[in-house]
């Protein structure tokens, strides 16, 4: 009887930890899959999370910036390999830190929108997400000269109203490949790993998603100078976003007239 009842409790526990195992793969593989008409945003490319091409290309891209420690590092890293990259930059950080949104343009980075406050969307009304998005919007307009045609939402979140409100404003909701998030924003996570994490997941068509502006920065900052040295090595270059999603652009127009 006690054999039986030890028994139960093992098959109980290996049925519990299967379950947990299979939560966390279906979580994990459709993190950019969850609203049910992604797919259909994806194809007509109003979100946009990798490219299709067979040229070694990628893009990188960083949230939550502008940060007056982390940023003006990474900026150091991306010069020093004459590297352009995409910055997902907060309304309410950049008129702090104008100087820095300044100095990204002045280096040929690109400058996307990533809300004023990075409040979470769940929990606002579509009128306040609106003005999250414009207020941010007019300040890059402001102290760059750069009109963001890229909305990279807080936290990922996409909606109907969300979708409607980017096609008034004329922009493209920017994803990131789900390969490509190393969760560099965790605390206590090293360079070593966050570049690990890129490096063996790397494709062309990528786009890479890191984090300046969070309290683990500088391990990012460190992490980029090796995912460029090592990518480099491998023959890979570096866009833009909107210089990736143009590239597919074109190749479709190319493939289109020799077929004709």
């Amino acid at each position: 009887m006690i054999f039986i009842l030890v028994m139960r409790k093992r098959t109980a526990g290996f049925y519990l930890i299967f379950f947990m195992l299979v939560m966390v793969l279906l979580i994990t593989t459709s993190s950019l899959a969850l609203h049910p008409n992604m797919d259909n945003w994806k194809q007509e490319k109003i979100v946009v999370d990798k490219i299709k091409t067979d040229k070694k290309v990628v893009a990188l891209t960083f949230d939550d910036g502008p940060d007056p420690q982390f940023t003006p590092v990474l900026l150091d890293v991306l010069e020093k390999h004459k590297v352009q990259a995409t910055f997902f930059v907060m309304g309410q950080r950049s008129e702090s830190h104008p100087e820095i949104l300044k100095r990204m343009a002045a280096e040929g980075h690109e400058i996307g929108n990533h809300s004023y406050s990075h409040p979470d969307f769940n929990k606002i009304s579509k009128e306040i997400q609106l003005d999250e998005i414009t207020r941010t919007t007019n300040i890059i307009k402001r102290l760059t000269g750069q009109n963001p045609v890229l909305l990279r939402p807080p936290g990922g979140y996409l909606s109907y109203d969300l979708v409607a409100m980017t096609k008034k404003e004329k922009m493209t909701i920017a994803y990131w490949t789900y390969q490509q998030d190393s969760k560099d924003w965790r605390n206590g996570v090293k360079a070593p790993t966050i570049a690990k994490n890129v490096i063996k997941n790397i494709q062309p068509g990528q786009i890479i998603i890191l984090h300046d502006g969070c309290p683990n920065g500088m391990q990012t900052a460190k992490a980029t100078d090796m995912i460029i040295s090592r990518l480099q090595e491998e023959g890979y270059r570096f866009m833009t976003m909107s210089e990736l999603i143009k590239l597919e652009t074109s190749n479709k127009e190319t493939s289109a007239t020799i077929k004709m």
